[in-house]
């Protein structure tokens, strides 16, 4: 990786040795001579970055320190100093300087601290740029919604995402799109940098529920042979999914509701407090405003999830959508198979338009894929739909 690297120091030999070191391995180099130089400079550049020194005259490197965060936060800052202090690198470390260097006469700390700076960055833009990636796979341009609730779910979503709203509960039939929208929800929020963690209690055996959301200690059971973190931990600032609520042990739900309540959990055999920094979602097939429908939930999750639910309806009762979903499913599955633009015949919006969906989108995404393949002309007709025995 080639970076731009500012150094800043008020020795003028500090610099040049530091700059001609760096400069050999092709890094862009400037240097400052003063706090005041260096804070300037970064209203037309900002590096990826910053050999800072500790003890400057007039503006001295903490306080450089604190204008540097405020105007380029991205910037990695290495503090350097020639007589540090263990009080100088917390203070330092406390206002944001990702490392602190004791400074030789040969500089041979520099290197190490330099590829680890480079490798961290690296590692960033790679995490930024697949979170970018994602955003875009989940952009709301994603989320069909002609029909009027679906219009009105979306808005919904949509102030949901920007909020700080700590648990969402989504309810529908198997196939709605209830993880689907859970990542366009993430993804479209102040944490899609942060982790998406899905967990399926439909997948997972009762006994390992508890174990795979909160973690554990060495020992909490036989075979425990050292401590491990769970989903809460996983997804620390990020979002978490929990899909199949319904599933989920009584005891292990009620525990679930008091976490999310206090913010807090205790991972199993453990008695130290760790705070909760995600979001909830949670999603089931069943709602608990249905009659008889609350037995399937403990009392104090119950009382949750009444105040937070968002009902999204099936496809048969949102139509207008059937169409739009298609074209859209037609489009992205046409491109893997090498035929991105084929078309459908008006007769195929008569045969989806009148089947019932008993799968939802889930359903309709594995007939279309269906058609797509038996399909030998340039559209789609109500012949590669009929070959469905589902809908004959």
């Amino acid at each position: 990786m080639r970076a731009t690297i500012y150094v800043t120091d008020d020795e003028q030999s500090v610099c040049s040795a530091l700059s001609r070191r760096l400069t050999k391995y092709e890094h862009l180099v400037r240097s400052f001579n003063s706090g005041e130089s260096l804070i300037n400079a970064l209203d037309n550049e900002v590096p990826d970055l910053l050999f800072l020194d500790l003890k400057m005259p007039e503006m001295d490197g903490l306080e450089t320190l604190k204008r540097v965060r405020e105007i380029t936060p991205k910037t990695l800052v290495i503090m350097l100093t020639a007589y540090g202090t263990i009080e100088d690198a917390v203070e330092a470390m406390r206002l944001g300087a990702y490392d602190f260097l004791i400074k030789s006469v040969d500089f041979s700390t520099v290197e190490p601290a330099l590829d680890r700076a480079l490798n961290f960055l690296e590692l960033r833009s790679q995490v930024e740029y697949t979170a970018l990636e994602k955003q875009r796979q989940y952009s709301w341009e994603h989320v069909i919604a002609k029909s009027q609730s679906m219009v009105k779910i979306v808005d919904h979503l949509k102030s949901l995402a920007v909020q700080e709203t700590p648990l969402i509960f989504l309810q529908g039939e198997v196939g709605t799109g209830k993880e689907f929208l859970s990542r366009v929800l993430h993804y479209n929020s102040p944490r899609h940098l942060a982790p998406f963690i899905a967990v399926s209690c439909n997948e997972e055996r009762a006994t390992l529920l508890e174990s795979h959301l909160f973690g554990y200690e060495r020992g909490a059971f036989s075979g425990a042979s050292q401590a491990k973190h769970g989903s809460f931990e996983h997804s620390d600032k990020g979002t978490l999914l929990i899909d199949g609520l319904e599933h989920l042990p009584s005891q292990v739900q009620g525990s679930l509701a008091e976490a999310i309540r206090t913010r807090s959990f205790c991972r199993m055999g453990g008695v130290e407090q760790f705070p909760i920094t995600n979001r909830f979602i949670l999603a089931s097939t069943i709602s608990p405003n249905q009659p008889g429908q609350g037995k399937n939930f403990h009392p104090e999750l119950l009382t949750l999830l009444q105040g937070n639910q968002i009902s999204i309806p099936p496809l048969r009762e949102r139509r207008q959508d059937i169409i739009p979903l298609a074209m859209k499913m037609i489009q992205t599955y046409g491109e893997e198979i090498g035929r991105p633009k084929l078309d459908i015949d008006y007769s195929v919006t008569a045969v989806l338009g009148s089947y019932k969906f008993p799968g939802n989108i889930r359903e309709l995404e594995a007939m279309i894929r269906r058609a797509l393949l038996s399909s030998q002309g340039p559209a789609l007709t109500s012949l590669d739909f009929y070959s469905d025995e589902k809908i004959m």
